[in-house]
């Protein structure tokens, strides 16, 4: 049985999180600016954008520089990431462009509609026993049709041969990075009790099954992967 409270991010694990996800997820900074040029492509330059578990503010800090007509609500169960999201905005002098929500998504309010949706590194922290498509079914409720939801997640099948080839090429890519000692191993420790991997195949179902139509997946790095979708009409 996976453990919820192994990804504390009240505690010290949220402290660490901006350092600790730029250092070991593949990609990760320019990810951001990839996910931007693509909602640029997809959105006016008056739209509203759902941000599910804003965590340390980054889709705030790319996105809100770059479109001036855009809104934004955030939404996380951490106050501590809610607190960190709101300084940011304040830094950065968008946050009358920005509500937030120390919430769930599937708590917040269904008049809020919105053009486009993230979640992103948040789906794997959740058990597939219900729990993944519950999560994007109450994103998909929340997303006019023809709106645009991302999603960026760590998965894989951990039954099959080219799992523990990814995930030790994934530590090894840490000690590149330079994240390595009691650092690593408490994130190892997190990741073998806390993370719920599902495999592709499976987070597609999932969406498929919320009217969520695949356009393309569009970023990839070792285990994690962005997808873009559509909303559709059922």
């Amino acid at each position: 049985m996976k453990d919820p409270k192994a990804f504390n991010f009240d505690g010290d694990y949220g402290e660490d999180y901006k350092e600790l996800a730029s250092k070991v997820i593949p990609g990760y900074d320019e990810l951001f600016v990839a996910t931007l040029s693509l909602l640029q492509e997809r959105l006016s330059k008056k739209a509203q954008l759902l941000i599910v578990g804003c965590g340390t503010g980054r889709e705030i800090e790319v996105f809100a520089p770059s479109e001036h007509g855009w809104t934004f609500d955030c939404v996380d169960p951490s106050m501590a990431m809610i607190d960190y999201s709101r300084q940011l905005a304040e830094r950065l002098e968008v946050s009358s462009r920005v509500r937030f929500h120390n919430t769930f998504t599937h708590e917040l309010d269904l008049r809020y509609q919105f053009d486009a949706a993230t979640v992103i590194n948040v789906m794997h922290f959740l058990l597939d026993d219900g729990s993944k498509d519950a999560l994007m079914q109450s994103v998909a409720q929340r997303v006019r049709s023809g709106g645009t939801v991302i999603l960026f997640d760590l998965h894989g099948n951990i039954s099959e041969p080219y799992f523990k080839l990814f995930y030790d090429a994934w530590m090894r890519y840490m000690d590149l990075r330079g994240y390595t000692g009691k650092k690593k191993e408490r994130l190892r420790k997190r990741l073998e009790s806390g993370i719920a991997y599902a495999d592709s195949e499976r987070i597609l179902e999932i969406c498929h099954s919320v009217d969520l139509r695949l356009i393309r997946p569009y970023w990839s790095g070792l285990l994690y992967t962005a997808w873009i979708f559509e909303k559709v009409e059922s």
